[in-house]
């Protein structure tokens, strides 16, 4: 009975030294070999001038089924046409081997080129294998990248597009932690749906208070959802963007802080802030923000190698727009600095952080950019108890016309420089607000540095003025605004 493939892909070390037998005097060897491979050696059984022979037909699999069959007939094709030839006169029986040879070497020239023909094919067959196979690994990896959880796809984010941020991500991390990663943080990227990211947005809102509605940290929460998973689509990670049809309108509107201390208010705040019992940099912070109107966050991630004495000169490399911003030192300004220069002078950051990072226990970092918003909240809450590891004078820092932040500071300065006579442009430029008009960003920026110092050193003289009210020793300055 005749071998089939099926037969022959079926055998396994099991049978080893079995013997197949074909048809046609074709029988094949089971070989194993160490690594478990299974091979079958075909030879071709025949007899001459009655002398029994055997000769190598080929190996399976090396050699198809089909191809040893046909090179069993091609030998069988030699043996009958020898034993034709046998007993004839010499010189036809030269003749004829002559032929013999010419026809065997023909034989042979086509069974290399069968061979090669068939081992182009094995190797075409190979490469189709591997590209497949390359394929379906994209596939799964593609599946596997599908299927990450919301935090997983966090990192990816903070990773590639974060970074890039002035804060280097810090804000939406704290965000995310707080808010996101309770909901979604161990959900499927792609399984996210609108209600999933409304649920979250609900959770923020209910924790709106009398004072804080939560409208602005739910939408910017939304914003960086919406970023998160823009950035999941362009990578193919998830097909819809759950975020889409959520709008930030109905989300509530923006209640705008138009906050500004007045001047009996600041003499009142240079009173309180030696008796908070906040440490000294953070009334330092305030001082600064009040003299320069820059950003509280700015100020605390600032380094000492930008700060130039006897330039009056401090440059912030890298500010909220991502423009360079340089700002021109009062007199009040460069006595805060001075007396930071004291207490943090020896290292790289104006405002050092006492703690490492949990993460680099041997990195020096600035301090947390909340920690003096958080110390003048905490002290403007009374009637209410301390919060667990927090301070106790909960109403240290209260003042008359309200609950304030540091950055009403940076409002309230903004407004003094004005009514101390910059016009709005130039409040503007001091406040490092983009220009929007590309032309008169580029060309009239040099115009306002004159402006602008003479702005912050009005400023400047006008809080010393209120400083020394404030301490007893102007007792004849009257807090009025200047038209």
């Amino acid at each position: 009975m005749a071998i089939t493939v099926k037969q022959l892909e079926a055998l396994t070390a099991a049978d080893k030294g079995r013997t197949l037998t074909d048809g046609g005097s074709l029988k094949g060897q089971v070989y194993v070999a160490r690594d478990g491979t299974v091979t079958v050696q075909f030879r071709f059984a025949y007899k001459f001038n009655k002398a029994s022979k055997t000769v190598s037909v080929g190996t399976w699999p090396k050699l198809g089924l089909a191809d040893i069959r046909k090179r069993r007939d091609q030998i069988r094709m030699q043996v009958r046409d020898a034993r034709a030839s046998h007993g004839l006169d010499p010189v036809a029986l030269r003749r004829q081997q002559a032929d013999d040879v010419v026809a065997a070497r023909e034989l042979e020239r086509l069974r290399l080129q069968a061979e090669q023909e068939i081992e182009v094919a094995r190797i075409e067959a190979d490469k189709q294998e591997a590209l497949l196979h390359q394929r379906q690994r994209r596939q799964d990896l593609a599946a596997m990248q599908a299927r990450m959880t919301v935090r997983e796809l966090f990192a990816q984010w903070q990773r590639l597009e974060l970074a890039r941020r002035a804060d280097r991500g810090i804000e939406a991390e704290r965000s995310f932690k707080a808010d996101v990663f309770p909901l979604l943080g161990d959900m499927a990227a792609a399984d996210v749906k609108k209600a999933h990211v409304q649920e979250v947005i609900d959770t923020i809102k209910a924790r709106a208070t009398g004072n804080q509605t939560m409208t602005r940290t739910a939408k910017k929460t939304l914003a960086d959802l919406r970023q998160m998973f823009g950035f999941a689509m362009d990578r193919d990670y998830i097909e819809a963007d759950p975020t889409a049809r959520i709008k930030k309108a109905k989300i509530g509107k923006d209640v705008e802080r138009d906050r500004v201390l007045s001047e009996p208010e600041l003499i009142d705040l240079f009173q309180k802030l030696p008796l908070a019992a906040m440490a000294d940099t953070s009334m330092l912070a305030l001082r600064l923000q009040l003299a320069t109107v820059a950003r509280i966050g700015e100020i605390l991630g600032a380094r000492w190698e930008n700060v130039d004495f006897e330039r009056r000169l401090w440059t912030l490399p890298e500010t909220k727009n991502g423009k360079r911003h340089e700002i021109s030192l009062s007199d009040f300004a460069l006595h805060q600095l001075r007396q930071l220069k004291e207490v943090t002078g020896l290292t790289p950051w104006l405002f050092p952080a006492t703690r490492s990072r949990k993460d680099r226990p041997d990195f020096a970092d600035h301090v947390c950019e909340k920690t003096v918003t958080k110390q003048v909240g905490d002290r403007q809450r009374p009637g209410d108890k301390a919060l667990t590891g927090r301070s106790k004078h909960v109403d240290a820092l209260v003042l008359v016309g309200g609950k304030w932040t540091p950055h009403d500071l940076r409002r309230t300065g903004a407004t003094m420089m004005a009514e101390l006579g910059a016009l709005p442009d130039v409040v503007e430029r001091c406040l490092n607000h983009a220009e929007e008009k590309k032309v008169k960003r580029t060309y009239q920026r040099a115009q306002y540095e004159g402006p602008m110092r003479e702005a912050w050193r009005l400023l400047g003289e006008r809080l010393t003025l209120l400083e020394q009210r404030a301490k007893g020793e102007r007792k004849n300055a009257v807090t009025m605004r200047v038209a």
